[in-house]
Formats: structure tokens, sequence, C-alpha cells
């Protein structure tokens, strides 16, 4: 799923583990971007994530293997 601007504050679901994350930075490599994610839940301790950003076509944003939470 896809949103405009993918940026701070943004909750993300894991495709794979269902688990919620929040985007705490972006910053940009040299020839990507990337969305700093941080858990949700009280227990998450160190359990940071790395999400590449990916462009589409119609002009949106979406992180790799994360659908938007606030449409789930």
């Amino acid at each position: 799923m896809t949103t405009k601007k993918v940026s701070a504050g943004q909750m993300w679901k894991s495709e794979q583990t269902g688990e919620v994350f929040v985007v705490t930075s972006l910053y940009k490599d040299v020839l990507a971007s990337f969305a700093m994610l941080r858990a949700i839940h009280a227990g998450a301790g160190e359990n940071n994530k790395r999400a590449k950003i990916v462009r589409i076509d119609g002009g949106g944003e979406c992180l790799a293997g994360f659908t938007i939470a606030e449409q789930v």
C-alpha cells in the first residue's frame, strides 16, 4: 500500500510478522532513501529496523516489506 510521502511519525505494519512500527527518522544514502523504524510494543527493547523507501510511478512512496498501519 502506498502513501503520498513517507514521513516521521507514521505507523507501518510488517508484512512478515504483523508487528507495528513507527517511523523515527529518514535518511538518504548515495542511491536510495531509508526509514528507521522502532517497534511500538512495550517489550521492544532495541528492536529497530531499517526499511528502503520505494517510489511508485503514481507519485507515491511505500516501505519495502511494510503496509501503512492506519489503513489496516
